[in-house]
C-alpha cells in the first residue's frame, strides 16, 4: 500500500469498521468466505485481474460503440440494444430489456449458488446536446459492465452465494433516470445490498466523488396587457415581475452559503416593445451541499418570486421540475476499498480526511440512490492518446475526444477491476457487509424536510 493507504486503513481500524487484514493470496479455488479486511488483500483479486484481461477487446469496442454513437436522455436505444445483447450471450446472466416498462432502462441478473449479498453496479450511457459523450458515460457503462462481469466470474468459479446485479440506467443528464427507476421500484424489488459506479473526470483520482443536491424549477408571471404608452397604468407587468424578482434573488446570493447556487434563464419577456407583456417565464436550477440546505435554499428562492408577483400585481405559477438530484453519500468502508484495490495497481489515492474537505461540486442522480443504498461513486482520471489529461473539465469538447481514447479505455479497465474487487469483498469478505449497512444507517438522513411546491 501507498502511504496514503495506510492512513486510510489505519483510520478505518481505529473507528472499527475494518479487520486487521490477513495475508493475500493467489488461490481462487476455496469455496469458503475470506475472513480478511478488504483492501487490496483480497484473494480473488489476481483472478478478477485476469479475467478482465481477456475480456479487453470486448470492452474496448464496446465503450468505442457507445462513444461513437451518442444517444440522449431517454433515446439510448443503440446502447441499450448493444449491451443487453452482450449480455445475453454471456452464460448465467438473466437480462430484462425495457425493465418496468423503463424503454431504455435494462436489468441483468447473475444468480450464485443459494441467498447472499446482492451487489449491484450503474451503467450510464446518455450523451450530451451537441457534445456527445463529453461527460464520458461510454466509460461508465464500461467500468460497470467490466465490474459485474468480473464478480460474476469470481462467484461462478467460487460457487458463492448472492447476486451480482447490472442495471442500465438511461437519462442520467437533467432528466433523472435513476430516481425514474427508484420510483418504479426497480432497485427495491431487486433487493439490492450495495449500488456501485465510477466516474470519468480530468482529474486527479478520488475514491469518492462530492455532489450537490439539486433541483429545478419553471416560473411563469401573468399580467394584462396594454399600451405601454396609451394607457400603461391599464396593464400588468408580467415581465417587470420576473425582473423584479432576478432582482431579489441577486441580493439574496450575498447571504447564501458559499456552496449555494441558484442560476437561470428568462426565456420569455413579451413579444413587442410598445405592448405591456401578460406574460414572462423563466427557468432555473438550484444547488446546495445537501438536501437539508437544498430546501431551505429553495425557501428563501421561493420567497424572491411571490415578492415579484406581490409588487408588480401579477400572478406567479411556480413549478418544480419531478426528479430532483440528492447529493452523494459515499460510503466510507467500500471507499476505502477502491482505494486500496487501486493502489494495487498503482494508482494512489488522496488521504479521505482531506478529500472530504473538499467543496462538491455538480449533481448526480446516484445522490439519490445513495440515500437508499449503501453506494460509491468514485472519480478516475482520463487522457489523451498522448497520455496528458484533458485541460478541460467534463461537458467539454476536449472531454469529449479524451473519453474515446485507447488511453481512457485502459484507465477505465483498470477502474472495473476494482470495483469488482469490491462487489467480490461484499461478497466474501466476513462482516464487511455488516459495517457498511451499520455506517449507511449512521450518515443517511432519515428524512428529508419537504418545503414549499415540492410535495
Amino acid at each position: 500500500m501507498v502511504p496514503s493507504v495506510l492512513s486510510t486503513a489505519r483510520a478505518l481500524l481505529a473507528a472499527g469498521l475494518l479487520a486487521v487484514p490477513a495475508l493475500a493470496a493467489t488461490n481462487c479455488s476455496a469455496p469458503a468466505p475470506e475472513t480478511s479486511a478488504p483492501g487490496g488483500s483480497s484473494q480473488h483479486f489476481g483472478a478478477i485481474d485476469t479475467y478482465l484481461d481477456s475480456l479487453s477487446a470486448d470492452l474496448q469496442d464496446i465503450s468505442k460503440q457507445i462513444h461513437d454513437n451518442p444517444e440522449l436522455g431517454w433515446q439510448e436505444t443503440f446502447a441499450h440494444d448493444l449491451l443487453t445483447t452482450y449480455l445475453e450471450g454471456q452464460d448465467g446472466w438473466n437480462v430484462t430489456r425495457s425493465v418496468k416498462g423503463i424503454e431504455t432502462a435494462f436489468m441483468a441478473v447473475f444468480t450464485g449458488s443459494g441467498d447472499g449479498p446482492i451487489v449491484s453496479f450503474q451503467a450510464e450511457y446518455d450523451a450530451l446536446p451537441n457534445l456527445g459523450h463529453a461527460c464520458g458515460h461510454n466509460l461508465i457503462a464500461t467500468a460497470s459492465l467490466g465490474g459485474a462481469l468480473a464478480a460474476a466470474e469470481i462467484m461462478r468459479q467460487e460457487n458463492l452465494p448472492g447476486k451480482v446485479i447490472l442495471f442500465g440506467t438511461p437519462a442520467e443528464e437533467s432528466y433523472g433516470g435513476k430516481v425514474v427507476m427508484l420510483d418504479a421500484g426497480v432497485f427495491s424489488d431487486a433487493a439490492i445490498d450495495v449500488s456501485i459506479m465510477a466516474h470519468p473526470t480530468n482529474g486527479p483520482d478520488s475514491q469518492y466523488m462530492f455532489t450537490q443536491a439539486t433541483d429545478r424549477c419553471d416560473i411563469e408571471f401573468y399580467g394584462k396587457t396594454s399600451h405601454a404608452a396609451a394607457a400603461p397604468w391599464q396593464g400588468l407587468n408580467a415581465q417587470d415581475g420576473i425582473l423584479l424578482a432576478n432582482s431579489c434573488v441577486a441580493f439574496l446570493r450575498q447571504q447564501i452559503r458559499p456552496t449555494d447556487r441558484m442560476h437561470g434563464i428568462i426565456t420569455s419577456g413579451g413579444t413587442s416593445i410598445n405592448v405591456i407583456p401578460s406574460l414572462a417565464s423563466g427557468s432555473y436550477q438550484l444547488r446546495a451541499k445537501n438536501q437539508e440546505e437544498l430546501a431551505e435554499l429553495t425557501e428563501r428562492f421561493v420567497n424572491c418570486f411571490e415578492a415579484g408577483a406581490l409588487g408588480t400585481g401579477t400572478q406567479l405559477n411556480f413549478t418544480m421540475r419531478p426528479n430532483g438530484y440528492a447529493d452523494m453519500v459515499n460510503n466510507d468502508v467500500m471507499a476505502a476499498a477502491y482505494a486500496a484495490y487501486n493502489a494495487e495497481q498503482g494508482v494512489s489515492m488522496p488521504d479521505p480526511s482531506l478529500e472530504k474537505l473538499k467543496e462538491p461540486s455538480g449533481s448526480t442522480d446516484q445522490g439519490n440512490v445513495s440515500y437508499d443504498f449503501p453506494s460509491i461513486h468514485p472519480s478516475f482520471q482520463i487522457y489523451h492518446e498522448n497520455g496528458t489529461a484533458p485541460s478541460g473539465a467534463p461537458h467539454t469538447a476536449e472531454f469529449e475526444v479524451a473519453a474515446g481514447s485507447k488511453a481512457s479505455f485502459e484507465k477505465t479497465l483498470l477502474v472495473a477491476k476494482s470495483l469488482a474487487g469490491v462487489a467480490v469483498d461484499v461478497l466474501t469478505v466476513e462482516g464487511m457487509l455488516d459495517k457498511v449497512k451499520e455506517e449507511f444507517s449512521q450518515t443517511v438522513p432519515s428524512a428529508v424536510r419537504k418545503y414549499k411546491y415540492r410535495a
